[in-house]
């Protein structure tokens, strides 16, 4: 008896072990042709070293929740799969651009996607795919990934991308150079001015960067969106403080400058730049308008002309006029037909009434004077 309660009781742990590792596995065992060498691995996200390395504390302020790998085949091909899932699809975006290199060019395999003859990235809703193979190997075509993509995006969070990016000029812009990040590693990652909070993460700031070539020179725009006004101001007071901001002169040559402007709850900074003027040319392409909508109900209805109202005032007159003759018509009528068919019933009660006389006048008054 107790060695089947203790088989019972190691077949019970196992499965709850294996429990969590079945929940996550999203990745199918086929797609497109290319089978699964054996099951997935789900890979903790405290254990992302072996895979990140020396990026893997920037790389989990994206918030990563799991990570899952599968081995593919197809024929003599093979091709290793992990899947990112992060806390929501804008984390997913900027984990994107983290992992992101100037190898990958953009691809049409999702709502991001870049490529390479050996690997390919594509986000997912709140996924990040991560598609590689061997050296000397091609990984899966963009179809057939494309329909891996779709798999997947029938459980994905299809909540909104960060829309920040659109605030980003187009003139000069390295295209694939954009880096959207949540968090003060992440941002030292790519602009290293700190690794303590300076930008104001804390108070809930997003932030994208990109290149740009502006006369030759590289040049990196930082564009910061904020929840107000107050809290923009705020921190980009503090940056002037801690920066040094539009020195007058041209930037001397190991010199750290920052030019930057504030603009409603939106901070644009240049770094890299060699003047104001340089500077400028990117910044002035950087704007903000806020449009405020009000919806109400449509409605097909117009003022009449002058015409009609004067028409239809006269008819309403007229009308209420006809009903007032009808109505003293009629409370006459009955009047008299009770005073016909009920005679001292309900109008003349002479013995009902009594009447209070001063006697003035020397003729008496009655009660029947009264009808």
């Amino acid at each position: 008896m107790r060695r089947l309660l203790r088989i019972c009781l190691v077949l019970l742990c196992l499965a709850a072990a294996a429990h969590p590792a079945a929940a996550q596995g999203l990745l199918p065992s086929t797609f497109a042709g290319w089978a699964a060498a054996g099951p997935s691995m789900a890979v903790p996200p405290a254990r992302l070293d072996p895979l990140l390395g020396a990026d893997t504390p920037a790389f989990r302020e994206y918030i990563v929740k799991s990570v899952e790998q599968r081995s593919y085949t197809q024929g003599s091909q093979t091709a290793a799969v992990t899947l990112y899932r992060l806390r929501d699809p804008s984390s997913a975006y900027g984990a994107y651009t983290f992992l992101r290199n100037d190898v990958l060019s953009p691809a049409d395999l999702g709502s991001y996607a870049s490529a390479s003859p050996d690997r390919a990235l594509i986000v997912v809703g709140e996924m990040v795919l991560d598609v590689s193979a061997p050296a000397k190997q091609a990984r899966p075509s963009d179809a057939e990934l494309k329909q891996l993509a779709d798999v997947l995006d029938k459980k994905a969070d299809h909540t909104p991308y960060p829309f920040i990016g659109q605030h980003l000029p187009e003139k000069g812009r390295v295209q694939g150079s954009e880096r959207y990040v949540i968090g003060p590693l992440s941002l030292a990652h790519f602009v290293p001015l700190g690794t303590d909070d300076w930008m104001g993460f804390d108070h809930s700031a997003e932030t994208i960067l990109a290149h740009y070539k502006v006369a030759g020179k590289d040049e990196t725009l930082l564009i910061a969106s904020y929840p107000t006004q107050q809290i923009a101001a705020f921190k980009f007071e503090g940056m002037l403080r801690r920066f040094v901001f539009d020195p007058p002169g041209d930037v001397q040559p190991g010199q750290n400058v920052l030019f930057g402007k504030r603009v409603s709850s939106y901070i644009a900074i240049v770094a890299g730049a060699t003047s104001r003027q340089a500077a400028n040319k990117i910044l002035d392409q950087v704007g903000y308008a806020s449009n405020v909508t009000w919806d109400e109900p449509k409605q097909t209805l117009t003022e009449p002309g002058i015409n009609s109202m004067i028409v239809e005032a006269f008819l309403g007159t007229g009308a209420i006029m006809m009903f007032a003759v009808a109505a003293g018509i009629g409370f006459g009528g009955i009047r008299l037909l009770a005073k016909i068919f009920l005679p001292n019933k309900i109008f003349d009660r002479e013995k009902q009434i009594e009447i209070l006389q001063l006697g003035i006048s020397s003729k008496p008054i009655k009660a029947k004077d009264f009808y």
